[in-house]
């Protein structure tokens, strides 16, 4: 089976204005709920957490159009390699130029094209067992971002470099 090239095009644009809008959702709406799914300040991780979600998000949405029969895994798998392909492409270029807004957002549309060409590889097939286990892995993920929002590691992962902190803002005060 050939791949559809129009349609992983398609999802990467969408993902692309998903996480561009969830970016902001925090910051409009400040809550324990909003901070579980959205970055709560402009730390890698925080981001990291933004490109999860819109990515789980995105294809709970996009299964009413596809019916996607590993909507779970499909889900996961977007979030979790986008991320890898990101910090893969966007730690070294940012070790050696800083922090470059079009670089970063260039990354990241290369991210999440590069993730939907191997999802749409890999997943051909129906996997009960692993669409199930991975609802349970989008949860657990979930808490993690959640654990670390509130109780970020000292490590420049977590750091925001315009509010000079380290995770939520209730946290620095």
């Amino acid at each position: 089976m050939k791949l559809n090239f129009k349609k992983i095009i398609i999802n990467s644009i969408l993902i692309f204005i998903v996480c561009s809008i969830f970016h902001f959702i925090y910051d409009l709406i400040p809550s324990f709920l909003t901070a579980i799914f959205f970055p709560v300040n402009e730390s890698i991780w925080e981001h990291l957490k933004l490109i999860f979600t819109s990515c789980v998000f995105y294809t709970l949405i996009s299964n009413l159009y596809y019916k996607d029969k590993n909507v779970f895994l499909l889900g996961y798998l977007r979030g979790m390699l986008t991320i890898i392909i990101l910090l893969i492409l966007y730690l070294p270029l940012r070790k050696l130029f800083g922090e470059i807004i079009y670089i970063t957002l260039s990354i990241l549309f290369i991210s999440i094209l590069i993730s939907e060409i191997i999802v749409n590889k890999i997943l051909k097939k129906h996997y009960n067992n692993l669409n199930i286990i991975s609802v349970f892995l989008i949860i657990i993920n979930f808490i993690i971002f959640t654990y670390l929002t509130y109780n970020p590691i000292k490590d420049f992962l977590f750091y925001d470099t315009e509010s000079n902190k380290y995770g939520i803002d209730i946290l620095n005060k």
